[in-house]
């Protein structure tokens, strides 16, 4: 979001890779049986991430308008403000910090139950109490604050040789996942994925799978944050990475959970932590395959920590670069340059977690839902704003699709909403992700409220932009 001095050009290929890394996460190993759950079979998990393309796809368009005509480090945040002022631009802004700062808790959490696949006694060894049906031991707490403090230093310290190995885990565990793939549908029996209604269908289960879609189908939009550093070709060709993420992410994440549905019947694979990976070792009969994909997963799962935490930090330091927030947070390490009051404020996310067992982990990915929604809606509201607002301001690229497009973009954003905020709806929030998501409005509320008061909206823009909104073609 702020201009850093190390500033270098990114490719084409990496801005997909960045992408990329982002999407896959651990989403594709762990959540395998929660999404079959939760859609009630695997027909209705297919439907699903149809309708997640589907859906998605007016917003992705609407990046790819917005990426070029403001070329600048921020990406939603610097979208929002243009078009709807200081207050849109905080929203957002806020909202990328905490959907940034959840994954970040999430992962810490998804890390945390492959440590426990891969040495079991850390969730029975020196119990100390249970929460919400979850137990919480001595030895997980210890592992997960170690983790985040790691990691937490990583980001104090600069995450340049971090990021060299988050592209090799990545590269690594994109190669995995397409190995066990091309295994698991040598093996694919339309038996048993029809066996258990696997064919049956209810369009109010692919409802509710979608709003947890959301989440694990996010980090698409990280490309429109990275855009600011690619040059040429690979500015022109921002937009066309975000689609290709999209897409690419999107189809392997449906086709593991359908390779599995096709070698397990679906309820056995529900309340696994890695059914994927047990559908291999039967598949080669090796048990080192599970061991491998565990710890390959781990390995994508610190690349993540790494990559949120690093995002969550830089949009907290343009919120108070901008006066978004108070100026406090926007001194850097005299040293290493990295914003470190912006590092420690967002990690601090994660200190409840370890405490709480995994009585959030589906609560979470329902509030970073919510977030990544936030951003994703203001996004297309202010790239349809800005035709009127600024009529004349350079458009290299105009969103696919034409006002037909944008008008299914609006429909989508109700829908979204809709499914994730009103009772009746499959994918609504729970009573828990009310409580969390109010108090965290009220955090950003606080923090807006302390800014600095006598920047005006003029001079903010000024400040953000130049004189890129007046500028002529």
């Amino acid at each position: 979001m702020a201009h850093f001095p190390e500033k270098q050009s990114i490719s084409f290929f990496g801005l997909v890779a960045m992408g990329i890394g982002c999407m896959l996460g651990t989403s594709w190993l762990l959540l395998t049986g929660t999404w079959l759950e939760t859609a009630g079979g695997p027909l209705n998990l297919i439907v699903a991430f149809a309708l997640c393309i589907i859906i998605e796809l007016p917003f992705a368009f609407a990046y790819m308008e917005a990426i070029p005509m403001l070329p600048l480090a921020g990406g939603e945040v610097v979208y929002s403000a243009a078009a709807f002022g200081s207050r849109g631009g905080f929203v957002v802004g806020w909202a990328g910090v905490l959907m940034n700062a959840i994954v970040f808790c999430w992962v810490d959490l998804a890390a945390l139950s492959l440590l426990d696949e891969l040495f079991p006694a850390l969730g029975r060894t020196c119990f100390l109490y249970a929460v919400g049906g979850y137990s919480v031991t001595l030895p997980n707490v210890v592992v997960q604050l170690v983790l985040a403090g790691a990691i937490l230093y990583i980001q104090y310290r600069g995450a340049s040789v971090c990021a060299a190995l988050a592209k090799i885990a990545t590269v690594t565990l994109l190669v995995m996942c397409i190995a066990g793939l091309a295994a698991a549908f040598v093996h694919f029996d339309p038996a048993i994925y029809a066996s258990d209604g696997g064919l049956d269908f209810d369009l109010s289960g692919s409802l509710s799978l979608l709003s947890l879609l959301v989440f694990s189908v996010a980090g698409w939009e990280t490309v429109a944050k990275a855009a600011a550093d690619a040059t040429g070709k690979a500015a022109r060709k921002a937009g066309w990475a975000l689609i290709v993420c999209l897409f690419l992410v999107t189809s392997m994440l449906c086709l593991v959970s359908t390779a599995v549905a096709g070698n397990l019947p679906w309820r056995e694979a529900i309340g696994r932590t890695a059914p994927f990976a047990d559908v291999l070792v039967d598949i080669t009969g090796v048990p080192a395959v599970r061991l491998l994909f565990l710890v390959t997963a781990f390995v994508g799962a610190v690349g993540v920590m790494n990559s949120t935490l690093y995002s969550a930090a830089r949009m907290m330091y343009g919120l108070a670069q901008f006066d978004l927030v108070s100026r406090w947070f926007d001194r850097l390490h005299p040293k290493y340059g990295t914003p470190t009051r912006c590092i420690w404020f967002t990690a601090s996310f994660v200190l409840l977690a370890p405490f709480t067992g995994k009585l959030f982990f589906l609560p979470l990915i329902n509030i970073a839902s919510l977030a990544t929604i936030v951003m994703w809606v203001m996004t297309l509201a202010a790239v349809l704003w800005l035709r009127k607002k600024y009529p004349d301001l350079h458009r290299p690229v105009y969103m696919p699709g034409g006002r037909p497009m944008a008008a299914f973009g609006i429909a989508a954003s109700l829908f979204l909403c809709a499914n994730i905020l009103l009772p009746f709806f499959p994918g609504a929030l729970g009573t828990l992700e009310y409580g969390v998501a109010a108090a965290l409005a009220v955090v950003g509320a606080l923090l807006y409220h302390h800014r600095d008061r006598m920047v005006t909206d003029a001079l903010r823009a000024s400040s953000m932009f130049g004189g890129l909104l007046t500028r002529k073609p």
